[in-house]
């Protein structure tokens, strides 16, 4: 049988088609099976938690604490406490003698932090759920992308991947660190695995998250399903400052900070009512300085005793070479013996972490890279009241977590000073600019970053994301990749509010309304802001100044053409009553501490007498 050369021709079409389209869906599928999918393990505050009544309606949600003080839950013997607190504390004063006893304190934390309570086994006492989605973001409902964008901004790595291989494993830091573990090993081997079609993930821990990847290695040592590790500001031997607030190790000045002007320095007052802070530091008078002290102490072992030390998770973050001093104070009972087991494993995992890491690279090739902050004490950004503790001065940190955690191994000085000259010269030393940190000393110096006067959220350093992205998509292997785009030893940077407010509206005032020259200068400091923001060796003090430029020019515009309704208004200036009630304060409080120095009242007429 003859076939007309019409129809061979068809059947030829039809096969070079077939032909044309399996080799592309080959590729595709190789492209495809070649994107290894990514999990961000978020840190303290990035994961949302919800409350639900009985009928399954959301009615509170959080991202770190919930205080509560629900009336009709308050049981008769937390009325009694309560009422039994208050007295006390009046008591306190009017004998100037600290008789406040821990039960009440105890009952305080118990009813204001409910929500945060769980049971032996980690789980919440009331109807508290911390989600964790079961599919990659692509298929995130509304409320799932708004928290997630807003915690993790990663849309250039998400352009490269696309969103189905990129998920994150949430978790709340109220919770249990082996259950963390072991729900991360499913969340891999029954989420992601099997919707991606992969043999492998990228692990991305964001500072707590280390303790749980730390912790998922060392109890799922041959499960050879991390292709890397990019740590970002991650905890993987503690925080030195954690370890001081469990062991209520205070800085032997912090009663006196009380009377300073600290209190204005922890950040909770905004600089119009700094007066806020000397009324506080006055008021502390009312109490000798002795009972102040042990105020604070019993006010903290309140909060520990009565909401962290069940959380394994949250304990985790304590040092290894402290543990032993944390366990003996909290769980020296029978009724924590489990929870003492338990902790003192991970403990063990921290102090074996180099041999556990080495051991995945060796063994199944997993890759490890470090991006931290350093050359900050504790305190001195946003976490003003960690200068109340012991390590604040002798660190070198992020400001939340030392060097030596975030970039394990890794050598310092206190932040604001340098090794000797002679130790920063020799050539087997790879020191920071600053001299503060040697980078030789860290378990993988060719993969790890370092920016100074980095901040703990390192969600608003572009450049230091960037680097993280470019990672886990293969095209930097090592500091000699990128020396330099992206230098070994940075500085810090943050545009959150440059990227999430002054430039969007920027660019959406319309240049037609504005003279020749207020438009010219939009379309400049426009330019320059992008211009900087495509940089990755960053500048610090310029980069401020390209943001400060932004923000002072939209509220010259804004005066000048009304733009905006509530943005960019003019520095709210204080009333003139306010301003006198400052200073009346101010002049009180540094009298006081400049005749009397630290101490109360009563100490005080002692003195005069």
């Amino acid at each position: 049988m003859k076939i007309s050369k019409k129809i061979l021709s068809v059947l030829l079409c039809v096969v070079m088609i077939f032909s044309v389209c399996t080799a592309a869906f080959g590729a595709y599928a190789k492209d495809t099976k070649e994107v290894t999918p990514i999990v961000f393990i978020p840190g303290i505050g990035q994961s949302q938690t919800y409350k639900y009544d009985d009928e399954g309606n959301v009615i509170a949600d959080w991202n770190l604490f919930h205080i509560t003080f629900d009336t009709e839950t308050i049981t008769f013997a937390q009325w009694v406490n309560l009422v039994l607190l208050v007295t006390e504390l009046v008591t306190t004063i009017a004998i100037q003698k600290d008789v406040v006893t821990r039960a009440p304190i105890d009952s305080l934390f118990t009813v204001l932090m409910a929500d945060h309570l769980v049971d032996e086994n980690g789980d919440f006492i009331n109807n508290v759920v911390c989600p964790n989605y079961p599919c990659s973001i692509k298929d995130y409902d509304d409320e799932a992308r708004r928290v997630f964008n807003s915690r993790i901004p990663c849309q250039e790595l998400v352009d490269e991947v696309g969103e189905e291989n990129i998920y994150c494993f949430n978790y709340s830091v109220f919770s249990n660190v082996d259950n963390n573990a072991r729900n991360l090993n499913d969340y891999i081997e029954k989420v992601v695995l099997p919707q991606t079609g992969a043999e492998k993930v990228i692990l991305v821990p964001m500072s707590m998250g280390a303790s749980l990847v730390n912790n998922y290695l060392n109890l799922y040592p041959d499960a050879g399903r991390v292709e890397k590790v990019i740590s970002i500001v991650g905890a993987w031997q503690g925080s030195d400052v954690f370890g001081d607030l469990l062991l209520a190790d205070f800085d032997e000045n912090a009663p006196d900070l009380c009377y300073t002007d600290a209190i204005n320095n922890i950040g909770l007052f905004g600089a119009d009512e700094n007066y806020i802070g000397y009324l506080i530091n006055i008021a502390v008078r009312i109490l000798p300085k002795q009972e102040v002290d042990y105020l604070l102490y019993d006010i903290l072992d309140g909060l520990l005793e009565t909401v962290i030390i069940k959380n394994t998770a949250f304990m985790a973050l304590c040092p290894p070479d402290r543990f032993e001093q944390v366990a003996d104070k909290f769980y020296n009972t029978e009724e924590t013996a489990d929870l003492r087991a338990q902790a003192a494993r991970y403990a063990d995992a921290q102090r074996n972490l180099e041999s556990r890491l080495k051991y995945q690279e060796e063994k199944y090739g997993t890759e490890f890279y470090f991006i931290s902050g350093y050359n900050m004490q504790f305190g001195d950004g946003e976490f003003g009241f960690f200068k109340f503790f012991e390590t604040y001065d002798t660190t070198n940190s992020d400001e939340v977590i030392q060097i030596s955690s975030t970039a394990p191994g890794t050598s310092y000085v206190p932040a604001g000073t340098k090794f000797d000259d002679a130790y920063i010269a020799d050539p087997a030393h790879n020191c920071s600019p600053d001299g503060s940190i040697d980078a030789s000393t860290c378990y993988y110096e060719d993969t790890s970053w370092y920016f100074e006067g980095q901040m703990h959220e390192l969600n608003d350093n572009n450049s230091a994301l960037s680097l993280a992205f470019n990672i886990a998509l293969g095209k930097i292997k090592s500091v000699d990749d990128c020396k330099d785009t992206y230098p070994q030893f940075n500085e810090a940077r943050n545009i959150r509010r440059l990227t999430r407010d002054y430039l969007p509206d920027a660019k959406s005032i319309d240049t037609s309304v504005l003279d020749a020259a207020d438009a010219a200068r939009l379309e400049k400091a426009i330019a320059d802001a992008e211009a900087m923001i495509a940089r990755t060796v960053n500048n610090k003090e310029k980069d401020d100044e390209i943001i400060q430029n932004l923000l002072s020019l939209l509220k010259v515009l804004n005066a000048k053409y009304n733009l905006f309704e509530d943005k960019y208004q003019p520095d709210k200036q204080p009333s003139a009553a306010m301003e006198v009630l400052t200073v009346v304060l101010k002049i009180a409080d540094e009298v006081l501490l400049k005749i009397f120095d630290k101490g109360g009242f009563v100490e005080i007429i002692d003195k005069i007498a």
